[in-house]
């Protein structure tokens, strides 16, 4: 019997043997179906243990945690429900030629990020380990099965393409069509986190320099590639503080699109009514009023979702109900107006959907790092 880790219910997993076999699809891997670096450790030494289920993603359908030596992972499920890559010719089992297979490596890619990717870019995705070339043919085929699904996950995709950039948590292998990077600690988020914490000097510290990072990495986002990547799901659990404290990395790449991309999912919700219409989550478009189609443009960005939602706060018909990461009794006036003309550039009455200026986000900066270094001095010297 195949053990299956898709499963709708997270009660299932509260339930499950403390064996890896019984979470990862050790059967295929025993029958030659599921490859990878990790499915040794996973499924006959059993390096890999301590099973822990997460919570701070529940879009994907399974999200866990384990151990392997010191090392702490992050078990994500590629997509399944995509059409397999091989097929029968008169009974005959037929796989596309090496040179056809990164033919759609690159159409892949093209699909989902709209970028054109080099020929060796190409060859380093087509294999799951880019310096190592199978020559098995059996193996081989299982391998492009696998990559076959791995590829078109987003967040796979993502973290294999941009794997030596350093702004999404490290690919560290896979096992079939499930894959592992490196474990890295979400902010916290819950909403009495900054309600219940003592608010010192040291705190309000500690909360300028994770803005800061936060800031440092949106802007390697918006300009450090072929074209801005859009976050389109912003929480502050989605941002992830490094063991050093000096890098915040984002952790959910489910609804990670370039800008193109994004314009093309708002375009394709079709007929609209209203600007509310024309989202797809944190992203927001605006519904023509001559057409009454939603428009091909994304009109916010990443840079003021966060300041509306991470920096100010949650809020109800233009109050803050819920302070954000700067919203503090240590809030200068100053910070105060900045914050809430980044989250509302023109003063709309709804959302939001003005992109805020290059200057106003050089002033938060600035004076973001001004308070930062005051602050921690002061601490430093006391």
């Amino acid at each position: 019997m195949v053990f299956s880790i898709v499963q709708s219910s997270w009660t299932w997993f509260s339930n499950i043997s403390s064996s890896v076999k019984n979470i990862i699809q050790c059967t295929k891997f025993a029958n030659g179906f599921a490859i990878g670096s990790l499915c040794i450790p996973l499924c006959s030494t059993q390096d890999i243990q301590t099973i822990t289920c997460h919570s701070f993603q529940s879009t994907k359908e399974a999200v866990f945690s384990a151990e392997w030596h010191d090392t702490k992972l992050v078990f994500k499920s590629a997509t399944s429900y995509v059409n397999v890559l091989h097929w029968y010719d008169n009974g005959e089992l037929k796989y596309p030629s090496e040179r056809d297979f990164l033919y759609t490596v690159k159409a892949i890619v093209k699909n989902k990020i709209n970028m054109n990717i080099s020929h060796d870019t190409a060859q380093k995705l087509a294999r799951l380990k880019p310096s190592y070339q199978e020559i098995n043919l059996s193996k081989r085929h299982r391998e492009m099965d696998n990559l076959w699904v791995l590829l078109q996950d987003n967040e796979y995709l993502l973290s294999a393409l941009y794997a030596e950039r350093d702004i999404f948590p490290q690919l560290l292998g896979t096992c079939g069509t499930y894959f592992a990077v490196e474990f890295v600690e979400p902010i916290e988020s819950s909403p009495t986190t900054f309600l219940s914490i003592s608010d010192n000097r040291k705190e309000w510290g500690r909360r300028l320099k994770i803005a800061l990072l936060i800031l440092e990495l949106l802007d390697e986002l918006e300009t450090g590639f072929h074209e801005p990547y859009h976050l389109c799901d912003i929480k502050l659990e989605h941002f992830g503080l490094t063991k050093s404290g000096n890098k915040v990395k984002f952790l959910d790449l489910v609804s990670v699109y370039s800008k193109s991309i994004v314009g093309a999912i708002i375009r394709q919700i079709g007929a609209c009514q209203k600007d509310e219409d024309c989202e797809y989550l944190d992203c927001r478009g605006k519904c023509e009023k001559k057409t009454r189609q939603c428009s091909t443009i994304v009109n916010n960005n990443n840079f003021q979702i966060v300041c509306e939602k991470i920096f100010l706060g949650w809020r109800m018909s233009n109050t803050i109900l819920i302070p954000g990461l700067l919203m503090s009794q240590h809030t200068p006036s100053d910070l105060a107006a900045l914050l809430r003309q980044c989250a509302n550039p023109d003063m709309e009455t709804g959302k939001p959907r003005m992109t805020p200026s290059e200057d106003l986000r050089k002033r938060l900066y600035n004076i973001l790092i001004e308070m930062e270094q005051s602050v921690n001095e002061d601490i430093f010297l006391k």
